[in-house]
């Protein structure tokens, strides 16, 4: 079911709580056969064909018709069905997220939030979410957060700006640099920069119970 539905600055953003089986999905498509027989041919996890499903009925709910996505060589979204309407796809645990704009490349992100100890202080380095453990490859040495969702934030907005940039080789903790923000404000917008293009981006995002959502936007000529 739609979860989560926004549309801001030329951007519409739709998150679905993922709570059907695969078999409840793909009755609620007009064509479920081909639906059907390509995730089947793609995946073997029953859990990867739900996901996959999922996106492909979140669209059907969205534009009112059932379209086909292909992928580019860099492995984004395209809606050959749609020309002109750009499309970026997310999905973590529970959940799946598209960005769609008329006129802009558009990126989104979802990541599950870990609550294993919100006073983010950990003895015992397993038990550390994963953001933590890995937060020196994408946080600068200039790059603050205080907190499990201000890191997943970080994370989660250099993920969305990656999708946008269409560049190989972007490096999260050399090239792309979070402005401080407020992490105690669950719902906003914050400045990143692209400092290998001198560019910056106004990425909007929301902190849900479960997961952080993030989507910006790029023009197409840039």
């Amino acid at each position: 079911m739609i979860y989560y539905d926004k549309q801001i600055d030329g951007i519409r953003v739709v998150v679905w709580h993922v709570t059907e089986d695969y078999e409840e999905l793909l009755s609620m498509l007009p064509d479920a056969d081909s639906v059907q027989n390509e995730a089947e041919q793609q995946f073997s996890s029953e859990f990867r064909r739900v996901e996959w499903t999922a996106v492909r009925v979140l669209l059907y709910t969205v534009l009112d018709r059932q379209v086909h996505i292909n992928y580019n060589d860099q492995g984004a979204p395209l809606l050959p069905d749609y020309e002109g309407l750009h499309i970026s796809i997310s999905h973590t645990k529970g959940f799946v997220a598209i960005a769609l704009s008329e006129s802009d490349v558009v990126g989104v992100d979802v990541e599950q939030i870990e609550r294993l100890d919100t006073t983010n202080q950990f003895d015992d380095k397993e038990k550390m979410p994963r953001v933590e453990k890995v937060r020196s490859r994408f946080m600068g040495n200039d790059e603050y957060a205080e907190t499990i969702v201000g890191m997943l934030l970080h994370w989660s907005a250099k993920e969305t700006v990656f999708k946008v940039l269409g560049r190989e080789g972007v490096d999260f903790h050399d090239d792309l640099k979070v402005q401080p923000f407020d992490e105690t404000q669950y719902e906003g917008d914050l400045q990143l920069d692209d400092l290998k293009e001198d560019d910056t981006y106004t990425i909007y995002y929301k902190v849900f119970d479960d997961f952080v959502l993030t989507y910006t936007k790029r023009k197409q000529d840039e």
